[in-house]
């Protein structure tokens, strides 16, 4: 039988939570317009066990970008 490499939920339609474990890199690709007024790009998150990745969609190119957060958990 296969490792689980993630545990996904979705919280009241609004929120995603995720637990990888053994991550080994995060990726997120460039935005691209797939037509006017829609942006998409893919997340990736690698682990030891295997990879995760997200497609996600936007109206504009600014909604992709990245934010570094300085927070610790």
């Amino acid at each position: 039988m296969a490792d689980t490499v993630a545990s996904i939920s979705f919280n009241s339609n609004h929120s995603i939570s995720m637990d990888v474990e053994a991550v080994t890199a995060i990726e997120i690709t460039d935005a691209m317009e797939l037509s006017p007024g829609n942006w998409a790009c893919s997340l990736i998150v690698r682990s030891a066990k295997g990879a995760v990745a997200l497609q996600l969609l936007a109206d504009s190119r600014e909604k992709l970008g990245i934010v570094h957060s300085e927070s610790s958990f």
